[in-house]
């Protein structure tokens, strides 16, 4: 087998569907996809936690062998890399200090020793998911790197990301089932690493993906993750509010995408003849913005509470707010977010790095998190069998591979178990949605639903 270093794979678990791609790395650091597949979920999956471990195993297996055959060349798929975007993932200040003799080199060691310590001090009922550092203080002075300096003290600033255990316990006993190994990454910076310029990151920026269930935000500043945070509402929760409406869902999903807004209507101004729109509409349709508008702006008071919450200066993020997801095109939700945080707002473009014929595929919003892993992905995930003429191919038998089983079987470009039925295919991203939630801070990350 010969490794490949430069073919990524990611799989997207979201809320409505799971997404799973397979990328190469070209010598520009621009990714082309070579296959994007995705099955759709109903209650697998809620709010990036899996519940159902059972059907989210087999979906992922399904997918990584579709997309270990694809066009360009068959390929042994040996690991993934996993979005982390489960609703109680929130970010906190730690700090670790070390003293030494004055007389020694400070070096990797005891940094580490630092961020194992910091690591220890995350509340109880959070595991930790990520940590990225923040400052080093040699002496009382800031220091990015005191490796190589002779200090007395060193003190380590971190922000720690961490969320509900049986998101990383559910994730793990998934990819044991199917004997697949995995890397997770978490996906707020996933999103943020494929809409973000890098002058967004340096000067400073908010990146916002909204998903079906989920709205996940990633504060960049100075090039350094300053805070990450998921928030329990999405998409989704739009459509089950017009089913108050007395309507079913999927009627209430289409109407969601048709008659979606974050304006009121009694701020509408028809384009055509500049009469007020209230005139115009009919009770029912007003009952529906009505619905719609609550939950968008209790959305946004909420995005905004995080951004505040972050200790980041909003005036400090010069760059504004950069909207990803399948809701972020919703009409008037650029505006209705720069009404109300006083900073720019704009799309993200998530084929930005990716190549050209990749951009016009896939480069759209609903993508943006399983392009961020793929960027992200440093080892390479796959291995590409010897050429094996056609007529020995012929006679192999491949092993069947079942569930709790490894991809481990003959080395061969034949699929290595007989071919899934294919998942839906890809589709556009939704038209934009819209979605709810209020109450204190605090209250956003209960886990009574994990």
């Amino acid at each position: 087998m010969n490794g490949v270093s430069d073919y990524i794979v990611a799989i997207d678990l979201g809320s409505t569907k799971i997404v799973g791609s397979l990328g190469k790395k070209e010598g520009d650091g621009k990714i082309r996809i070579l296959s994007m597949e995705q099955t759709p979920v109903k209650t697998e999956v809620s709010r990036g936690v899996i519940h159902n471990i059972e059907e989210v195993s087999k979906s992922v297996l399904d997918l990584v062998q579709l997309l270990s055959d694809n066009e360009e060349s068959t390929c042994k798929i040996d690991q993934v890399y996993v979005g982390l975007n489960g609703y109680t993932i929130r970010t906190e200040d730690v700090s670790s200090t070390t003293y030494l003799s004055g007389d020694e080199l400070v070096n990797e060691s005891h940094l580490d020793e630092l961020s194992d310590d910091a690591q220890t001090q995350i509340s109880e009922n959070l595991d930790v998911m990520d940590i990225f550092t923040q400052e080093f203080l040699v002496d009382g002075k800031s220091d990015l790197n005191p490796v190589g300096s002779m200090p007395q003290r060193v003190e380590g600033h971190y922000k720690i990301v961490g969320g509900k255990s049986a998101i990383l316990k559910n994730l793990e006993t998934c990819f044991e089932r199917i004997d697949l190994h995995y890397d997770t990454i978490l996906g707020p910076v996933a999103s943020a690493e494929a809409i973000l310029r890098p002058e967004d990151k340096s000067k400073g920026s908010v990146a916002i993906d909204f998903g079906a269930e989920t709205t996940s935000i990633c504060i960049y500043k100075g090039n350094l993750v300053r805070y990450v945070a998921v928030l329990p509402f999405g998409g989704s929760n739009i459509t089950k509010d017009l089913s108050q409406l007395n309507i079913d869902e999927e009627e209430a999903e289409t109407i969601k995408l048709n008659k979606g807004t974050a304006i009121h209507y009694s701020e509408q101004i028809s384009e055509d003849s500049q009469e007020n729109v209230p005139e115009k509409m009919s009770d029912f349709d007003k009952s529906i913005n009505d619905i719609m508008v609550a939950r968008v702006e209790e959305i946004v008071e909420n995005i905004w509470a995080q951004i505040r919450y972050s200790g980041i200066d909003p005036l400090k993020l010069t760059e504004g707010i950069v909207l990803t997801g399948g809701t972020s095109q919703m009409p008037g939700l650029t505006e209705l977010l720069n009404k109300k945080t006083d900073m720019p707002v704009r799309i993200g473009d998530p084929g930005q790095y990716l190549v050209p014929e990749s951009a016009d595929l896939y480069g759209e919003p609903g993508f943006s998190l399983v392009i961020g892993l793929l960027l992200l992905g440093k080892e390479g995930c796959c291995s590409i069998p010897k050429a094996v003429p056609v007529e020995a191919r012929k006679s192999e038998i491949p092993q069947e591979q079942t569930l709790g089983g490894g991809f481990d079987s003959i080395e061969t470009d034949e699929p290595l178990h007989e071919k899934p039925k294919k998942p839906e295919k890809i589709k556009k991203p939704e038209k934009p949605k819209k979605n709810l939630f209020g109450n204190m801070i605090k209250n956003l990350f209960d886990d009574e639903d994990l």
